[in-house]
């Protein structure tokens, strides 16, 4: 997914031009509802610095780090488009992300309904003008070779009863009834199953 500098044009996000020619997150350290911990390194306008950045309304820097003469930052993120990404399931932001000369660019993998319902929540903040997208067309041989049988059992069960569709035709108690086992149960499975699932997948697409 990519936005234009005018598709960030009166959004808080603009600021970031006046500021950066470049700034690249290059790791996610803390996720959680609230935003994300990320480790960023800044290519400075002339002029502009750390303090410049500490002014955003999304970005608390707490920490200012010097590498091998390599300027990085680590800061707190809350812009709503991190908070978006930090309440969807089933989706991976792939770092470096990238802020360029008024653009903005980012990589996402997941699950197709998960990847689909991100995109079509973003454009409700900061509509992108370019959302690509990569199908997987290899068949999926060896994948059920990574999960157990009870595992696949659970994920092919959420995937039955519409547990990943938007809203969802099930809850995760409901899926427990149907298995007959304990939900605590059933979401331990079908989490290890998932995080299985998303990890072959990035798998495939790197081969």
């Amino acid at each position: 997914m990519a936005w234009s500098r005018s598709d960030l044009a009166g959004t808080p996000m603009a600021v970031m031009d006046d500021i950066v020619q470049r700034l690249s997150i290059t790791g996610n350290l803390l996720i959680n509802e609230k935003g994300v911990r990320q480790l960023l390194a800044p290519v400075y306008r002339e002029g502009k610095g750390v303090d410049d950045l500490r002014a955003l309304p999304f970005l608390e820097v707490e920490q200012v780090l010097n590498q091998n003469g390599v300027a990085a930052l680590v800061a707190f993120n809350t812009h709503p488009l991190v908070r978006l990404a930090t309440t969807t399931e089933n989706i991976h932001i792939l770092v470096p992300c990238l802020y360029e000369d008024g653009g903005f660019s980012l990589t996402i993998r997941g699950l197709p309904d998960a990847v689909a319902r991100f995109v079509r929540m973003s454009k409700t903040f900061i509509p992108p003008s370019t959302v690509t997208v990569q199908h997987l067309e290899k068949k999926l041989e060896g994948f059920e070779d990574h999960l157990t049988v009870r595992q696949l059992e659970c994920f092919r069960l959420a995937a039955q009863h519409g547990f990943y569709e938007d809203p969802k035709r099930i809850t995760m108690q409901g899926l427990a009834e149907v298995k007959g086992i304990a939900r605590s149960t059933f979401q331990e499975h079908l989490s290890t199953a998932e995080q299985t699932a998303l990890k072959w997948l990035a798998d495939q697409m790197d081969n």
